[in-house]
């Protein structure tokens, strides 16, 4: 299983693109960005925002892109 970190909170799925929202949550790029072509408020404290207020955040993502590949790696040793 997945480190509860690299889990988007609303999609319950592996982030691959992990962004900061101004609340401080953070989920995947790709469902802020969906969530915001309905309503432009972040999902967690229903404040404005817009698809410009989110942060990349690049470590995450380095994290992530790692733990997949040794996840990756353990499975074909283990095949």
């Amino acid at each position: 299983d997945a480190p509860d970190e690299f889990v988007d909170p609303l999609t319950c799925a592996m982030m691959t693109d992990p962004v900061a929202l101004p609340s401080g949550q953070v989920v995947d790029n790709s469902t802020i960005q969906q969530h915001l072509l309905n309503e432009l408020t972040d999902p967690f404290s229903r404040t404005p925002m817009e698809p410009k207020d989110v942060t990349p955040l690049p470590d995450l993502k380095a994290k992530i892109e790692a733990w997949l590949a040794d996840a990756r790696a353990k499975r074909k040793r283990s095949a």
